[in-house]
This record gives C-alpha cells, sequence and structure tokens, in this order.
C-alpha cells in the first residue's frame, strides 16, 4: 500500500497518510489510562436553538475549542439536519463541558450545531469564510430547496428557532481530562475523525499548539496545495510525521507509523520552548530547502513513459508520504550552505532513484512504512545526499544536468524514437556507446532520450 494523498477524502487515504493500513492496530490505542477511575459529574439540560444562538453570540458558547476539529459537513449534509428538524426527527443527544468561568464548551455535536446555527444565521462556513446558506440536496421537503432562512415562512423559522435540543453537560467539577475521553469515546459520527483529530483532542498542549503553528506556514501550505487536508488536521499529521522521524536514527523506527507518531507526541507533549524552536527551525529549514530544490514537484513522484505514450510525468496530484519522508528528514540532517550550489544535482538523482532504482522505487510504493523499507529508502536517498554534499556521488554514469539542459535546449527530440520529449524531467542523456561497453560520460557520446526509450534500449549501441 502507497502512503499517498489525493484531492478524495477516503477513509483508506487518510490512514495511508497516518502511516498506518500496512498491519493491524488496536483503534483505541490513543487512550492513554484505560484504567483510570476519574469522577464524572454532570447534568442533562435541553436548550432551544434560539438559547444556543443567544449562548454563541453573548460567547457564552465555545463551538469549536482547541480540541474540536473544522467543520466538515457540506452544505447537503448540513441542510438534512434542518430537514430532520422540520420533520420533527429525533436529534441525538449533545455533550458539552462546564468551563471554570461557567461558560460551555462543545465536547460532541459541534458539526450539528454548527448546521444549524449557521443556517438560522445564513452563514455557511467555509474553511475560514463563509457563504450563503440556502438549503439543497433534500430528499422529502423539496420544495425547500434553494431556501435561507429569512425565505422560509414564519412559521417554519419559529419551528426551527424553537426546537430543543437534548445536553448533556459535564460539570466543571469533574476530572480535567474527562471532556478529552468522552470526546474520544463518542467518535461515532457520520463523518469519522481521522488520527490527527483524535491526537488534536487526546494530546492536547505545546507540542499540539506548534503543529498547528507549522501547518499554516505559507512554503508548506504552497509545496502541498491540499486546503481540504488542512481542514482535517492532516497537515499536522504529515508535520508530526517529519519532526518524529528525524528525532531520532532512523534505524529506531517501528511499525506502525501511527504507534511511532503517538510515542513521540506523548514523550514531548509539554515541550519546552527551547524544543519547540529547534523544531521549528528544523521543520522551516527542511520546507525550504525542498522548495529550491524540488519546486512546486516535492513530494511527488516522477513516472516514466510508456510503451504507448513514451513521454513520462510528474504525479502531481498526489503526495508521496515515502518521498516526504526522505526529502524532508535529509535535508534536516545538513546545514543549508551545504545544499546550496547542489540544487541540480540533488534534484536529477532524485529522478534517477526513482525512475532507475528498482529497489528504491519500490521501498516508496509498496508497504511503505515497514522496517525493511523505511531503512532501504533512507539508506539510497542519505547515501546518494552524501556522495553529493561531499563532491563524491555514487552514479559516476549519470551525465551532470549541465549537459541535459543543453541538449535540451538544442533540440528536444528523442534521439531513440525521433519524438519530442515535453519535459526536462522526462530526459535522460544516454550514452551512445553504452557506459558498459567502455562508453566515456562525456558530451562527444551523449545523445538525448525519453527515460522510457533509455530504458529499452538498455546496453544496445542502436
Amino acid at each position: 500500500m502507497s502512503d499517498e494523498m489525493d484531492e478524495r477524502l477516503t477513509e483508506n487515504e487518510i490512514n495511508e497518510i497516518d502511516g498506518i493500513g500496512d498491519e493491524a492496530e488496536d483503534p483505541d490505542e490513543v487512550i492513554s489510562d484505560k484504567n483510570s477511575k476519574k469522577k464524572i459529574f454532570w447534568r442533562p439540560q435541553d436548550f432551544s436553538i434560539r438559547e444556543l444562538n443567544f449562548m454563541k453570540t453573548d460567547n457564552d458558547l465555545d463551538l469549536r475549542p482547541q480540541y474540536q476539529r473544522n467543520f466538515v459537513f457540506d452544505k447537503t449534509k448540513a441542510s438534512r439536519l434542518i430537514e430532520s428538524i422540520l420533520l420533527e426527527v429525533p436529534i441525538p443527544v449533545l455533550y458539552f463541558a462546564e468551563e471554570a468561568n461557567g461558560k460551555f464548551s462543545v465536547i460532541d455535536g459541534q458539526q450539528r450545531l454548527t448546521s444549524f446555527l449557521g443556517f438560522v444565521n445564513g452563514q455557511f462556513p467555509v474553511g475560514n469564510s463563509l457563504t450563503d446558506f440556502a438549503l439543497s440536496g433534500l430528499e422529502m421537503l423539496t420544495e425547500l430547496n434553494k431556501k435561507t432562512f429569512a425565505d422560509l415562512d414564519q412559521d417554519l423559522q419559529l419551528k426551527i428557532k424553537s426546537t430543543a435540543l437534548h445536553t448533556i453537560i459535564i460539570k466543571n467539577e469533574s476530572d480535567e481530562d474527562a471532556k478529552f475521553e468522552i470526546f474520544e469515546r463518542l467518535n461515532t459520527g457520520s463523518v469519522k475523525l481521522n488520527e490527527d483529530e483524535i491526537r488534536n483532542s487526546v494530546y492536547r498542549g505545546p507540542y499540539i499548539d506548534l503543529l498547528n503553528e507549522l501547518s499554516n506556514d505559507k512554503t508548506f501550505e504552497s509545496l502541498v496545495r491540499k486546503p481540504n487536508f488542512k481542514n482535517r488536521m492532516l497537515y499536522r499529521g504529515m508535520i508530526l510525521r517529519f519532526l518524529a522521524l528525524s528525532e531520532k536514527d532512523i534505524h529506531l523506527y517501528r511499525p506502525s507509523m501511527k504507534q511511532y507518531c503517538n510515542k513521540e507526541l506523548r514523550e514531548h507533549r509539554n515541550l519546552s520552548q527551547a524544543k519547540a524552536d529547534e523544531y521549528r527551525k528544523r521543520f522551516r529549514k527542511s520546507v525550504d530547502l525542498c522548495r529550491s530544490v524540488f519546486g512546486e514537484n516535492a513530494f511527488r513522484r516522477f513516472v516514466i513513459g510508456k510503451e504507448n505514450e513514451k513521454n513520462g510525468g510528474w504525479v502531481a496530484s498526489r503526495i508521496n508520504m515515502a518521498l516526504f519522508d526522505v526529502q524532508m528528514c535529509g535535508f534536516a540532517m545538513y546545514d543549508q550552505n551545504k545544499i546550496q550550489g547542489h540544487w541540480d544535482e540533488i534534484r536529477e538523482a532524485m529522478l534517477y532513484l526513482m525512475c532507475n532504482d528498482q529497489e528504491f522505487s519500490n521501498a516508496i510504493e509498496l508497504k511503505t512504512s515497514g522496517t525493511e523499507q523505511m531503512n532501504t529508502r533512507f539508506k539510497k536517498w542519505i547515501d546518494t545526499l552524501d556522495g553529493i554534499v561531499k563532491g563524491t556521488p555514487p552514479l559516476p554514469r549519470v551525465f551532470p544536468y549541465a549537459v541535459k539542459k543543453q541538449l535540451f535546449e538544442t533540440d528536444r527530440t528523442c534521439k531513440l524514437c525521433g519524438n519530442q520529449i515535453m519535459a526536462i524531467e522526462d530526459a535522460e542523456v544516454d550514452h551512445i556507446t553504452p557506459y558498459s561497453q567502455g562508453g566515456t560520460t562525456t558530451l562527444e557520446n551523449a545523445q538525448l532520450a525519453h527515460r522510457y526509450c533509455n530504458r529499452h534500449k538498455s546496453n544496445n549501441t542502436a
């Protein structure tokens, strides 16, 4: 299974991003104190939607405290909740926590409450912005589709505002951590929490605050370019994964990735300011170098062409987490001035490994969270990077990038199939007389070819 991300946020892909799915895991693993006897005091209370709206306006109700995820319902799902009220379908119980100042924060029911109050106020949240909220996708009260709250008859408006929602309030005198454990156990909603959203609730503290801060890094956002993943806190999971892998010798890694990241978060949950500064500096240096060296193709795979289509290309729509690991962690090992001046060599070396080294290719495609695959891809990349930095690259048969660029700018024709090479990344410099037969890695023995064509030429001279 490949650790890759694309725009479809399926449960399997969330699992892949978090490094799970290759082995069975305990679904309750994130709950660290299963045998605790913490006391919980609670009371039931009903609130009308009108009351809840006033409470929110007066800041007496926090719909999205720090441990909550972002709003993830789409407009159709939210609209059908409104339809349920009008049809008098029972709404599941909400859970609030009573804070020390007497105000309330939502433990469970944030998606429902945001839908109800958003509709009453005519606002539908999309990321950090608001759009108009008109009903859509209703299957029974179809005549209400495209109507806002203001468009409804007064009797329907009153019915919505006066609807009472059953609520359980966890009282302030309960154990401090009780509401977070309840939150995790109540994760039975129609949009299941992913691991990073659960981590955000269970491991709250300075480390989570740092992950939140770094997930807003503009350079990182420009490389990943997945706003929906940021909304579901998967950016934080990527950053946690980098910090966990770069903090210790990679040989100490043991699957699963989920457990490895959770351990890192537990051990440094209350990290000091000095440690936070160290992590912040490491992350930003690696991100800056990934942008400088790999540009918009950072964390993406390049795939060579096929028989019926010689041109290869970048898989731009997907993030390959195995490449994310080695690219980010590799740069974390070096000062920026050591990498400066080697950008072209490093980029070409990464392309070479992706396209020419079957062991490396397997290690970024199959069971990528396994120990063997992790060690293989890191060793191959770190050895390559180390050779480049020290001036002894381990690929003597590879032509310098300057030679490829010169040939590409002069004539983009593949000298093996006669077709145009569409991108320089898909070009390789072929030895006219094969290297294995004594051919030299010089301009006089160089010709431009598709990567696919060069693979199939092998050691032939024709």
